[in-house]
């Protein structure tokens, strides 16, 4: 290719890329050395915009600072200069757009409000709580139900035996072994007192 107001010889033996600036203009810029950060440094200089906000684009691919300048590709392509734009995609438009054409319904309307002002959400739970607390004897005689069908039968109960004639045979029993446990005491210690 040859550049308009540049003289054929000046082309020769030089890397010269044809750069579309942001403003479509064609520029033929001479490039020294033979890397892409240089081609960046010298667009940044005739454009004014600081070089690490500088894109380069070659075809449809981007042009890495660390790559070495592909002279046919240069012949070919024009090298378009872009701005460095911080960000995400985008897009939440296009998702509102999509999800409209999909016909998605709601069945969630508790954020929504009745004639009073007041909150689906808490008429429908105080309806709720009612209900709950209307059925509120059947739980308690169904929660009694269970806990008598849990109720595992034990042994059978001990029967008393309530006899005062035996109970006094038993007491004088006692007192007479009491007894007669204190009288062999007393003359055991007579008969050692009496030995010494």
């Amino acid at each position: 290719p040859t550049a308009p107001g540049l003289p054929l010889e000046s082309m020769v033996g030089k890397t010269v890329a044809e750069l579309v600036d942001l403003s479509n203009r064609t520029r033929w810029v001479e490039v020294e050395g033979g890397r892409v950060s240089d081609l960046r440094a010298r667009a940044s200089a005739l454009t004014g915009i600081p070089a690490p906000l500088l894109r380069l684009a070659c075809g449809a691919r981007d042009l890495s600072d660390a790559a070495p300048l592909d002279v046919a590709q240069l012949a070919a392509l024009p090298v378009r200069l872009l701005l460095r734009l911080e960000g995400g995609k985008g897009g939440f438009g296009a998702m509102l757009r999509s999800s409209g054409k999909q016909g998605v319904k709601t069945t969630d309307f508790d954020a929504c409000r009745d004639l009073n002002g007041r909150r689906l959400r808490h008429v429908n739970a105080e309806a709720r709580l009612r209900e709950w607390e209307a059925g509120a004897a059947e739980r308690e005689r169904k929660k009694q139900e269970l806990a008598a069908s849990r109720k595992a039968p034990g042994p059978p109960p001990i029967e008393r035996f309530d006899d005062d004639a035996y109970d006094d045979m038993l007491e004088a029993a006692r007192e007479g072994a009491r007894q007669s446990v204190a009288d062999a005491l007393a003359s055991g210690l007579q008969a050692a007192a009496a030995a010494c």
